[in-house]
């Protein structure tokens, strides 16, 4: 067993990173799809909020938190790269069968999580000239002894495209692009696609064994079946991927991903349960997405090989 790594990245922010990221990896699991790694590298730490409980998460900070503790976070691994160090523990970071419940019941055996810091916003200010070659490798050489382990490692990224992001796209075999179906989210997906393309680029020798083109598909998020607004979105959507297709911006198998995601008031209220949509409310709509969009997720990277 080698992991999918695929990265959740958009640099427009609410569009649904965190959502499908905590969602779709507890679908995958919970479904029998295989073994999933939640790897959270946004200092909002939204999935690791979403997946531990107050008492498992103090905020991993530097302020009022044992050192120990920042440690075990994703901040560590880029703070190893920016001081030369080798603090981050590796496997030793990973929460195991998250969520749980306040008497420790594993509620997702098959997911795990490595968690994010607050103190992840200052990790941009520390990267340099000096050290940013060691930042951008940084993400992939701490996940490589763990890809053996899971059969997908899902990345939420950051609402930018700035050095922690930049360490996803060197990490990643694919990228997927959370989408709002709206004209703001269409302008902004060709500009973000473009961007991409020239990272890919620029870091091809960090990269050999994961070639070409990253950015494999859309996830749509917030849908509503009113009128024909969302529905002439998504076309339009899909009209863009095949232009990006043919300037070489995206792969060649990229396209929108079935279902979209509809807008249920149950997704929103996990995440103060701290448990995927699928714990929380089984039968409710955006259950139901999620375990289609688990199967649609798989059958699309097979078809990539």
């Amino acid at each position: 067993m080698s992991a999918r790594i695929v990265a959740f990245l958009n640099f427009k922010g609410g569009v649904g990173k965190t959502s499908n990221v905590v969602n779709l990896g507890a679908a995958l699991a919970i479904e029998g799809r295989g073994r999933v790694l939640v790897v959270d590298i946004d200092p909002q730490c939204n999935a690791t909020y979403w997946l531990l409980r107050p008492r498992d998460f103090g905020g991993f900070t530097n302020t009022g938190r044992l050192l120990s503790d920042v440690q075990r976070t994703t901040y560590q691994i880029y703070q190893d790269a920016i001081d030369r160090t080798d603090h981050f523990p590796g496997e030793r970071a990973i929460f195991k069968s998250v969520p749980r419940t306040d008497t420790g019941i594993e509620l997702i055996p098959r997911l795990d999580l490595l968690p994010a810091s607050m103190d992840l916003l200052e990790t941009e200010f520390g990267v340099n000239e000096d050290n940013v070659a060691r930042v951008r490798t940084s993400l992939r050489d701490a996940l490589r002894p763990l890809e053996s382990s899971y059969d997908y490692i899902l990345i939420d990224c950051p609402p930018n495209i700035y050095h922690v992001t930049q360490t996803a796209v060197v990490a990643a075999h694919h990228i997927l692009i959370p989408y709002n179906p709206d004209f703001l989210s269409l302008s902004g997906a060709r500009i973000l696609c473009r961007q991409l393309n020239k990272m890919e680029d620029a870091f091809a020798p960090l990269r050999p064994e994961r070639t070409g083109r990253q950015v494999c598909g859309f996830v749509i998020n917030r849908y509503m079946m009113v009128g024909n607004a969302y529905s002439t979105a998504i076309a339009e959507l899909s009209s863009q991927i095949d232009v990006l297709k043919q300037h070489g911006y995206v792969h060649p198998g990229c396209r929108v991903l079935e279902p979209a995601i509809r807008q249920d008031i149950k997704v929103a209220e996990s995440t103060s349960e701290h448990c995927p949509v699928l714990v929380h409310a089984p039968d409710s709509i955006g259950s139901e997405d999620y375990r289609q969009l688990a199967s649609s997720f798989v059958v699309h990277l097979d078809s990539l090989l």
